[in-house]
């Protein structure tokens, strides 16, 4: 879909722009003028600001839906490991903080690889990272990041 929405934006800018441009500058009434400078400049630089949220929420749409129709924890873990849930994690990773995209995808990873590493760690123990004894796991305390959870 992006790709479609790319090749749209280029085909108007290439067409929209120049002939936008050639009939305010040679053929325009002045009653045209405004909505020919505005056609130009928005297609030049406001297209993204419309266009760019819609492909964001189209994206999470599309995410929460293959969550939904999960019916099994197999497809779940598949739903979300998908290409489509890790840019939609990385767009809002970005936009929430403010940071390049770029920022956002090494955060992603790095979140990821915690994420991975704590589960790894806790695939041995017992429910909640207690071992049979009940006593909390070193390896839970450095995939969390805390000395002092509580065993109850």
């Amino acid at each position: 879909m992006h790709a479609r929405v790319v090749l749209l934006w280029v085909v108007g800018l290439l067409t929209i722009v120049p002939y936008g441009t050639y009939h305010l500058l040679f053929h325009a009434r002045p009653d045209e003028y405004a909505l020919l400078v505005t056609l130009v400049l928005f297609w030049i630089f406001g297209f993204w600001g419309v266009v760019g949220p819609l492909l964001a929420a189209a994206n999470v749409r599309r995410v929460m839906r293959a969550i939904e129709a999960a019916q099994s924890r197999g497809r779940l873990v598949e739903a979300l490991r998908s290409a489509d849930t890790r840019e939609a994690a990385i767009d809002l990773i970005a936009s929430e903080n403010r940071i390049p995209r770029f920022l956002a995808r090494r955060v992603y990873r790095l979140l990821a690889s915690r994420l991975s590493a704590a589960g790894e760690s806790l695939r041995g123990e017992g429910p909640d990272g207690l071992d049979e004894s009940g006593a909390i796991t070193p390896d839970v305390h450095s995939a969390y990041g805390s000395k002092s959870i509580d065993a109850r």
